[in-house]
């Protein structure tokens, strides 16, 4: 804990109030653009103590070099490549799952 969070009366928890929750949601939200298409294949997220921003979401990219970018939470790391790397097309299990049709 640094001193301007002493001088504040701020206390350390791992907790968050609903007023933090609401305010990180918002934030999110206005992260509407950040570079254009989704040019990611896949990322995850990677924790270095020494930095300032100690999550760093890498990305990798199809025909290029991977990215890495910097963030003061895991959440906000988690939420970043969620929003710039295609959602897996749902299959139907060959095994258990078929369509209606085939019934």
């Amino acid at each position: 804990m640094n001193d301007s969070d002493r001088a504040r009366g701020k206390s350390f928890t791992i907790f968050r109030s609903a007023a933090e929750e609401a305010e990180m949601k918002n934030a999110e939200q206005d992260w509407t653009n950040e570079g254009g298409h989704m040019s990611s294949t896949s990322g995850r997220v990677i924790h270095r103590s020494a930095e300032d921003l100690p999550f760093v979401a890498v990305l990798s990219h199809h025909g290029s070099e991977r990215t890495e970018h910097g963030f003061a939470t895991m959440r906000e790391a988690e939420a970043f490549i969620k929003r710039n790397t295609p959602v897996p097309e749902r299959t139907l299990s060959k095994l258990y799952d078929r369509p209606a049709s085939d019934c």
